[in-house]
């Protein structure tokens, strides 16, 4: 992680489970981090609790589905700390609504605001700073397992999947789109794509899904295994690509 000391990355969803433990994994190896949220107090409360590493984290005030409110953000990261060279697109949302359910419009566009439109403007972003500083970047998107295969629903039980597998299907097609444009760009910027299947704390073990009897009793992995994939996937050699990485539990069988 030498390489990366004193650089400045940018984590979504930085409150809790997964992005709280990538937040402190950069921090503790000397990267100058930016957590951005909707509400800085939380991410304060991360801070504190990283006293005396080696590098530092920011709470940014963010609201990623809002682009303007990306943009100040990003502004801010450029004024104060000179620019992106890691973004980490970690947020996301999940919902109990399946496709069918009535009145549910308002949820469905919800969720393809969070987890797909808001993860471009904040790649689009960031990857304008990495051209305008020439870096060699990196974009790091935390997608799941269920955008490589739909959950199996247990006969006779309510499906949980709704519109979140498709949103993570969309997310790994993204992931080879932006590598295909950042390549025509001429940039040497990557883009990996990370898919772990349950983890402890995460939004789908947070948000009810543990009432259905296909995931309730799985094993889940620990949030500081998908921030150490993320170490592994930014610190193979200049001229290696880890384009996807699919972590799962032992003994899981999504």
């Amino acid at each position: 992680m030498e390489r990366w000391e004193g650089k400045v990355a940018v984590v979504t969803g930085c409150t809790s489970g997964i992005g709280s433990a990538i937040c402190a994994e950069l921090c503790r190896s000397g990267m100058i981090v930016c957590g951005l949220a909707r509400r800085k107090d939380k991410v304060e409360q991360l801070r504190a609790s990283l006293f005396g590493a080696k590098g530092q984290l920011n709470a940014v005030e963010c609201d990623i589905t809002n682009e303007q409110s990306v943009k100040q953000a990003y502004g801010w990261i450029e004024k104060t700390l000179g620019g992106i060279d890691l973004l980490v697109n970690n947020a996301g949302v999940v919902s109990k609504f399946m496709l069918l359910d009535d009145n549910n419009t308002k949820d469905l566009k919800a969720m393809l605001d969070a987890n797909i439109l808001a993860l471009c403007i904040c790649t689009r972003e960031a990857i304008k700073s990495m051209k305008s500083r020439e870096v060699d970047g990196h974009v790091i998107n935390i997608n799941s397992i269920f955008g490589h295969k739909v959950n199996t629903c247990v006969p006779g039980t309510k499906p949980v999947n709704g519109m979140y597998p498709a949103c993570k299907y969309a997310l790994t097609a993204i992931t080879e789109c932006l590598r295909q444009e950042v390549m025509y760009r001429e940039m040497s910027t990557k883009v990996t794509n990370i898919s772990p299947g349950l983890v402890e704390n995460d939004i789908l073990t947070t948000a009810g899904i543990d009432s259905n009897e296909l995931v309730k009793y799985m094993p889940r992995l620990r949030p500081e295994s998908v921030a150490k994939a993320v170490v592994f996937a930014i610190t193979v050699d200049d001229d290696v690509l880890v384009q996807d990485i699919i972590l799962k539990p032992m003994g899981e069988f999504l």
